[in-house]
């Protein structure tokens, strides 16, 4: 049975249509800054920021989203979205909706969730999506709202998958890791902004391949990558060692090598798993210390 709460990071092509009696299942589009997430819609799915060792169905870890801020029921071919207990509100049809409301939402409506007006940020948009071509056109948005160098996803993103995968951490094994080059200014100094991008992109195809299918990795912001790989802490210390080496000795570009840098966390250990911030934050303490031990080198706090 397909799980319908999980955040699709990678969607196999040709997952679209109907086969048989298999109908397409509706999609939620939420689009936060400059990232796209897709959730299945079924059933009662609990919209919110995760906080207090709550996950909601569909998490956003955004700081304008309320903890309850609504509810999305799915039953019959029919959508609804009721109004929870939220402080910046949402917005459907150009209308501020009223706590407790619920409204009917069909093919290409929205729903608008409003930042501060003091604030740079963008208001957050909610795509319900039920025929096939308005999800197809979404997924394409999806994707190319990724990175436009490594294709991978952002920050919000990551934050998004790690709270749905947090129900399962206290039962599997997993690591988070921030990762980045070593003189990376300098080799784009040295070899052009060119050779810098092959290295960022040739980073991003061994991190995909540790990672794996049930991992994450995502670009945080220049040259530095966040991901959780599903694993002791011993084995991916390992498996991040080999990783490096392999980077190490190949040439970018035939003209130089690169070494990398990382902090790793191990989230069983952690005082609160659901803190992914206060996790990242760690892991960067443990790759301050890599940098600070000589470079090229992993450090496990």
């Amino acid at each position: 049975m397909e799980d319908t709460t999980t955040f699709l990071h990678n969607i196999p092509e040709g997952y679209i249509g109907n086969t048989g009696a298999q109908a397409i299942k509706p999609r939620l589009f939420v689009c936060c800054e400059h990232e796209i997430m897709e959730f299945v819609l079924e059933g009662d799915q609990l919209l919110g920021r995760p906080a207090d060792g709550v996950t909601p169905d569909i998490p956003v870890a955004n700081r304008y989203i309320s903890r309850r801020h609504g509810t999305f029921h799915t039953e019959g071919g029919m959508i609804t979205y009721t109004v929870g207990k939220t402080t910046n509100g949402t917005i459907f049809r150009r209308r501020r909706l009223s706590p407790g409301e619920t409204v009917e939402l069909w093919d290409g409506d929205e729903l608008i969730i409003p930042v501060a007006d003091n604030d740079n940020a963008v208001d957050i948009l909610l795509v319900c999506a039920i025929l096939e071509n308005r999800i197809k056109i979404w997924r394409d948005m999806r994707l190319a709202a990724r990175d436009a160098l490594t294709g991978l996803s952002g920050r919000n993103a990551f934050r998004t998958w790690y709270h749905q995968k947090h129900r399962k951490w206290k039962d599997v094994a997993g690591c988070l890791f921030i990762m980045d080059i070593d003189f990376f200014k300098r080799i784009n100094d040295v070899y052009g902004h060119s050779a810098g991008d092959h290295a960022l992109k040739f980073l991003t195809e061994q991190l995909l391949l540790v990672t794996g299918s049930d991992g994450y990795v995502c670009r945080w912001g220049g040259d530095e990558f966040v991901g959780v790989i599903v694993d002791t802490a011993d084995n991916v210390k390992r498996a991040l060692g080999e990783m490096g080496e392999r980077v190490s000795s190949t040439k970018i570009d035939n003209l130089f090598p690169m070494t990398v840098s990382a902090g790793l966390v191990d989230i069983g250990r952690v005082q609160d798993p659901e803190d992914i911030d206060a996790i990242v934050l760690q892991a960067d303490q443990m790759l301050y210390r890599a940098k600070e031990n000589g470079k090229n080198r992993i450090e496990l706090g």
